[in-house]
């Protein structure tokens, strides 16, 4: 071989050895030109198109070229580029930016005449800083194109390929919302339904559950049967057409019930269907139905002749109950439709029954305490009705001392034991009366029947340990101002001590949560003491506010009263600080006599107001979640409530019409 062909072959060597080696120098040279082409479409693109084709045969050898990596980001991240992929762009620029460190004092320089390029400020600046500028708007050219375009597609491709991307929570709502649209068009339960289920969190929810629900409705109205508005009401509680399609139901299960003519059918009609428009002729059916059972005893008017002569037997309670839940349907009728779970009135011989208190026992059966006449007409007993939890009775007792006797709270613990609490020894119209207590153990067994200082006890409550607190007053004479008193009990009623405050107002009301126990006096005072009696905060009120029932939620007292016509609760942490403050309107003159938590940490405070009872739900943020009204042709009063923790019901007693017991359970 002759030396001139072995130089030819060296020399031909030397020079491919570069381009084996080649740096995207050359790509940027032509991207720079691409971008101050500007908008001369061809040339922006005949210029990224020699970039990339440069910069794909580099990264065919090299796949983790961090120049080449970042040239390729900017070449499919370059907005007048025909051909542009923001995807792919800023996955190139997050392996340049991954391999950063590698960038030669060369590549540097190559980098600032881009940078430079496309803003002259960027000149000079350190390559870190120019990068983290340029990671910023590779990435956010991608989200807009992904906000721009508006496709499912590029949405989940996006979220399946940057999890870890900042903009992931807000490509997950566009992508709910093309979701949601995607529900729209289709116009159907199904895919309303479908989008419901996928994206439960997404912000379109209430509204696509709305559009579903009306589409459902629209549906169930056109099919026009039972079992369509059934399902609906089974299966689309929360829907604002809910009401109206139980009402239909209620028009459409009646003649289902009528059609089978016995009386389980219409009592089930009346359970399940209690703001029927047919209630009135269910009512009719059912009264005479109810007659014809009842023929046995000869006719309605015998129910009470059966009752007074046999208050006892399996006959008594079948008849006391038909009565009791034919009662509360009647009185149920003359109330605003609520959301009634059971509802029972008592009447005692057709005489005047009214006042006392209601409570619970743990396994959801409760106690109507009532005052009711005594067998020579003269003085008040006390009545005491035990019910399931279906407002069904058990057993029911009168009890009393010598004169009047009056209970006004009521308490049982967990082991069934009762304590209650009022005033006995009273004559009407004449001597006032004294405080007075009793506790009867599970079996009705009497434990501690006894009479201390005062007028009455207005409210109670009743410790873990069985020890009891009772509030009321002391009042010399008619002319005198009302003492406000309170005395504490043992667990075998023997007083521990009383404590006595300034003159003018009566205990009202006491709340416990155990530890201490909040009081409202039915004025602009209150406070709390501790275990002894003592004042661990008190706090005033606005003149002219009257707060006369207390309860403890979370830690917090919650008082209800009246303030300038209107109703007021106020809300004070532990130590005594006032936590809020809010109103609500009430019909009339009145006063609110006790309050109950909730298990979900709402109050629920109840009083009368002229001639009608009201019910005010509170919430742990003050805010009012109802106030119900009930306002029958004849006056309801308001005798007490108590929590239902199975179920965030509260069970209400109240008299009607100045003679008759009502007790409901109502769903709240």
């Amino acid at each position: 071989m002759n030396k001139r062909f072995i130089f030819a072959i060296l020399l031909s060597a030397a020079v491919a050895l570069p381009a084996l080696a080649q740096k995207p120098d050359k790509a940027f040279e032509d991207i720079v030109a691409g971008v101050k082409a500007k908008d001369r479409q061809p040339d922006v693109d005949n210029n990224m198109n020699k970039a990339r084709a440069t910069l794909e045969k580099i990264l065919a050898k090299d796949a983790s070229n961090a120049m080449a990596n970042m040239g390729m980001a900017i070449v499919l991240s370059y907005d007048a580029y025909s051909q542009k992929d923001y995807f792919r762009g800023w996955h190139y620029f997050k392996k340049a930016d991954a391999g950063m460190s590698t960038f030669t004092p060369d590549d540097k320089k190559v980098l600032d005449t881009y940078f430079t390029a496309q803003k002259l400020e960027r000149r000079g600046k350190p390559v870190d800083k120019n990068m983290e500028i340029e990671r910023k708007a590779v990435e956010e050219k991608l989200i807009k194109f992904v906000r721009e375009e508006n496709n499912l597609q590029y949405a989940e491709k996006f979220l399946e390929e940057f999890p870890d991307s900042k903009y992931y929570a807000n490509v997950v709502h566009i992508r709910n919302y093309i979701e949601f649209r995607k529900a729209e068009n289709a116009g159907s339960v199904d895919a309303f339904n479908y989008f419901l289920n996928k994206y439960p969190d997404a912000a379109q929810v209430k509204i696509a559950t709305d559009e579903r629900n009306e589409l459902a409705y629209k549906q169930t109205q056109e099919a026009n049967t039972f079992a369509a508005y059934k399902n609906f009401v089974d299966n689309y509680p929360d829907a604002v057409q809910y009401e109206e399609a139980k009402k239909k139901l209620g028009i459409l299960a009646f003649d289902e019930a009528a059609k089978k003519h016995t009386l389980e059918a219409i009592e089930q009609f009346m359970e399940q269907y209690p703001n029927s428009p047919k209630m009135p002729d269910a009512k009719v059916m059912k009264r005479q139905l109810l007659f014809e059972w009842a023929k046995s005893v000869n006719s309605i008017e015998a129910y009470n002749k059966f009752v007074s002569q046999y208050p006892e037997g399996e006959m008594f309670i079948d008849i006391f109950n038909l009565k009791s839940a034919a009662l509360g349907q009647s009185i149920a009728a003359d109330l605003p439709m609520e959301n009634y779970k059971v509802i029972r009135g008592f009447d005692n011989k057709q005489a005047r029954d009214y006042g006392g208190a209601i409570a619970t026992y743990t396994d959801g059966s409760l106690l109507v305490i009532a005052n009711t006449p005594s067998l020579n007409d003269d003085m008040d007993d006390v009545w005491m009705i035990k019910l399931d939890a279906t407002g069904k009775m058990i057993k029911n007792d009168i009890l009393g001392n010598d004169f009047d006797d009056r209970v006004n709270a009521a308490y049982i613990d967990k082991a069934g034991a009762l304590f209650a609490a009022g005033l006995t020894n009273a004559i009407k119209n004449n001597v006032p009366g004294q405080s007075w207590f009793f506790k009867m153990n599970a079996q009705g067994k009497n434990v501690c029947n006894a009479k201390f200082e005062g007028n009455e006890v207005l409210s109670m409550v009743v410790y873990e340990d069985g020890r009891s607190l009772l509030g009321g007053y002391l009042q010399a004479s008619d002319t005198a101002l009302p003492t406000p008193l309170i005395t504490k009990l043992n667990a075998q009623g023997r007083k521990l001590w009383t404590r006595t405050y300034a003159p003018g107002n009566k205990v009202t009301s006491l709340a416990s949560d155990g530890h201490v126990c909040s009081i409202a006096f039915n004025g602009s005072w209150v406070m709390q003491i501790d275990e002894l009696g003592y004042i661990k905060w008190d706090a005033m009120a606005d003149e002219g506010t009257k707060l006369s029932a207390a309860a403890i939620a979370n830690g917090k007292t919650v008082y209800t009263g009246i303030k300038g016509g209107q109703g007021c609760a106020i809300g004070f942490d532990g130590a005594g600080k006032k936590l809020w403050e809010t109103g609500f309107a009430l019909p009339a003159d009145g006063s609110f006599t006790q309050s109950c938590t909730m298990p979900d940490g709402s109050v629920v405070s109840g009083g009368t107001f002229g001639n009608a009872m009201v019910l005010v739900k509170i919430d742990a943020s003050g805010k009012v979640v109802f106030t119900k009204i009930f306002d029958g042709s004849k006056q309801v009063a308001f005798n007490g409530l108590a929590a239902s923790a199975a179920d965030n019901s509260v069970w209400v007693s109240a008299t009607y019409a100045d003679s008759d017991i009502v007790v409901f359970k109502l769903g709240l």
